[in-house]
This record gives C-alpha cells, sequence and structure tokens, in this order.
C-alpha cells in the first residue's frame, strides 16, 4: 500500500474512531437520561393512581377532581397492580412475577422499585391507607425512550458514514499534498546537492589539473605564474559557489530577519547601477528590511542583466513600489523560463558565459522575506524584463 493510503487510513481511522466513541458515550448518557426521566413520569403516574383509588372517600370533590386530571394526563400505562402487602406469602406470590428477592426486599423497606419486565418498565412502592397496606406497581412501554433511542443510534451510524466519507476526502487530500510537496523538497535538495557536487567538482578538478601539469617538469617563471593565476582563477570560483550557497542556505532556513530599517529603493538601485546601467524615477519609495540582504538580491539581478544584454542598454525604473529590470540581450527560451529560478539552473543560450545558477534563486528566497513577489518575462533573442512588486 502507497504511503498517502496509509497516512489517511490511520488519520481517517483514528478520527473516526474518536468521533464513534465520542458518539457512543453521548448516546449512552441519553439513553440513561431518558430512562431515568420516564422512570420519574412513572413514580408520578404511580402516586396520581394510588391517590385516585385510595383517597376518593378522603378529599373533597374539587381536590380528588384534580387528582383524576392528573392520573389522566400523566403518561400511559398497560397495568396497574394493588397488592395487599399484609400478607406477605401471598404478596409475594404476586410480587416474584415482576420482582426479584432483592427489589421485594427493597419494596418492603418503603424504597420505590423501578425494574424491567419484558419489553416493558414498571415502578413500585408501598401505599399505606386506611384500609390496608399496599404495594402498587404500574407496567407501561416507553415509546419516547425507544423512539429517541432508535433516532440516535440511525444519527450516530450516519454520522459515522458521513465523517469517514469526508475525512477520508480531506485526509487524502492533505496526505497527497504533504507527500508531494515532500517529494517535491526531496528532489529540489537531491538536484540542489547533485548539482553544487558538481559545480564545487569543475573548478577543483581544473585545479589537480594544474597542479599536475606544474610537477611534469620544469618551467620558467611566467609559466609558472601563468599556472598559479588559473589555479587562483578556480580557487575564487570555489570560494564564490560556496559563499553564495551558505548565503542561499541561510535565507531558506526560516529565519525571521533580526535587522530591519527603512530601506530606499532609489538610492539603493542608484549605487548598484553607476556607471552600468540607467535608472529611472517615476515614484521613490521605501521599504522595511535587511540592507545587506536587498543589495544582495538586487546586485544578483541587475548582474543578470547586464552579463546577457550583449552590450545593450539596460534600464532600472522605480516606482508604484516596484523595482523593473530591462535589457535588450539574449533572452531567456521557452522551455528554460519555468526552471530559471530552480537553484543552479542556467539557461541552454548561455553558451560559455561564466555563472554557477545561484543568483536567480538567491534573489528570489531573499526578496520574498521581504513579502516581494519577482516575476521574469523573457523572449528569447529580444531581453529579458525582471519585476519586483513590493506587496
Amino acid at each position: 500500500m502507497k504511503t498517502g493510503h496509509k497516512i489517511s487510513l490511520i488519520y481517517s481511522g483514528i478520527t473516526i474512531g474518536l468521533i464513534f466513541i465520542a458518539g457512543l458515550t453521548f448516546y449512552f448518557f441519553a439513553s440513561n437520561y431518558i430512562r431515568n426521566l420516564y422512570f420519574h413520569y412513572m413514580q408520578e403516574k404511580a402516586h396520581a393512581v394510588a391517590e385516585e383509588k385510595f383517597s376518593k372517600d378522603e378529599l373533597d370533590p374539587v381536590k380528588y377532581r384534580n387528582v383524576v386530571i392528573r392520573r389522566k394526563t400523566s403518561i400511559p400505562t398497560s397495568k396497574e397492580l394493588f397488592v395487599n402487602v399484609e400478607n406477605r406469602a401471598l404478596a409475594r406470590q404476586v410480587l416474584s412475577t415482576y420482582l426479584d428477592d432483592e427489589q421485594i426486599k427493597q419494596l418492603y423497606a418503603n424504597q420505590t422499585v423501578n425494574f424491567e419486565h419484558g419489553q416493558e418498565v414498571g415502578t413500585a412502592f408501598v401505599y399505606y391507607d386506611n384500609t390496608g397496606t399496599f404495594a402498587v406497581i404500574v407496567l407501561s412501554r416507553n415509546p419516547y425512550g425507544t423512539d429517541i433511542a432508535h433516532t440516535l443510534r440511525w444519527a450516530l451510524l450516519l454520522l459515522v458514514l458521513v465523517s469517514a466519507g469526508v475525512l477520508w476526502l480531506i485526509s487524502r487530500l492533505y496526505a497527497m499534498r504533504m507527500l508531494n510537496r515532500i517529494d517535491r523538497d526531496y528532489q529540489t535538495e537531491k538536484m540542489f546537492v547533485n548539482n553544487a557536487s558538481h559545480e564545487i567538482n569543475n573548478p577543483l578538478t581544473a585545479i589537480q589539473g594544474e597542479c599536475e601539469v606544474g610537477l611534469l617538469r620544469q618551467y620558467n617563471t611566467r609559466e609558472y605564474q601563468d599556472i598559479l593565476r588559473r589555479i587562483a582563477h578556480e580557487a575564487e570560483r570555489v570560494e564564490t559557489i560556496m559563499r553564495e550557497l551558505l548565503q542561499f542556505s541561510h535565507v531558506r532556513s526560516g529565519e525571521e530577519m533580526t535587522v530591519r530599517e527603512t530601506v530606499d529603493m532609489y538610492d539603493l538601485m542608484k549605487g548598484l547601477c553607476e556607471g552600468r546601467c540607467e535608472v529611472e524615477c517615476h515614484d521613490d519609495f521605501s521599504v522595511l528590511g535587511d540592507t545587506h540582504l536587498l543589495r544582495m538580491a538586487f546586485k544578483n539581478l541587475i548582474n543578470n542583466a547586464v552579463k546577457y544584454s550583449n552590450g545593450k542598454p539596460v534600464t532600472v525604473t522605480v516606482g508604484e513600489h516596484k523595482v523593473v529590470i530591462r535589457d535588450e540581450g539574449i533572452g531567456i527560451p521557452k522551455e528554460d523560463l519555468p526552471h530559471v529560478f530552480e537553484p543552479f539552473y542556467r539557461a541552454s543560450n548561455t553558451g560559455s558565459m561564466i555563472g554557477h545558477g545561484v543568483g536567480l534563486a538567491l534573489a528570489k528566497a531573499i526578496l520574498e522575506k521581504h513579502d516581494a513577489r519577482l516575476t521574469v518575462a523573457s523572449r528569447q533573442n529580444e531581453g529579458t524584463t525582471v519585476t519586483v512588486v513590493f506587496l
């Protein structure tokens, strides 16, 4: 079974189980409450029945009429018994039909006894009258409790089934999204590590080659200087890659910026573009952020524009809470455009131009930390437009 299905089943099973347990608990307490409430009403009916039978001669017509009305308006009964308990042996024969020995003992101890008899429920108590002592027994079906319990059972079943379906869909969607995100992050990290290893391996291989060449024979001073110059160049490439990787890792770590200050965007662009490209300011604005990180992000974007412009003008426009960087260079092929923000990805038309493919990814990560949206529009051999909108 796939991991996504397992996660969905586990999550759904646990949640549905909890809902089922909660439903059973509610059903138990509700049924018990209804049962006790019905017994309470039966006790009231039993007392009304006893008063109507034994107090007719003792009450005035008005009070007796009220007793009759109370008896008639109370819950319906299926059987009403009056057992003279002065003859214990004879009374036990009748009472044992409905009550066990413990319940008979409780009845004789002047306690009200609630009991079940087949599909009926009943209540019994001892009533003292001037004509004798009687056990009053009233039996009744509990249609309310049965109907309510039946409704609760179906409601609980429906709740579990609907919850199962909804939770399965939600958990499936959540599991798939989570697994897709994990897989995407895993593939990104895998590609990141592979590309980083490849990028670092290239200059290291070149350094090793130059060292082997330098050890083959004796060279003159100028030749040794050329070898050392090439080694220094490759070592600088390694240092640049490592620095960009550390910066990229730090920015992606999710840590909040500890230093925030007001950064004037026109002044920042003017300093980065000096002598290399034109800056136009339509509406200057400021943002709250880390000056060093913002300078790094826009430096990478401007460096890319200048590098791939083929010597044509590059324009940086500041206004309407956004920065737009335009060049008329080689552009980006359509098939490469969706991947330009991936670490170490380089467009297929960059050829032998020096680069490591970290600049755009680093710039995007930095700008996202500053609540900015970075978009790239480009046509091959026509130029590229990079737009940074601060939200």
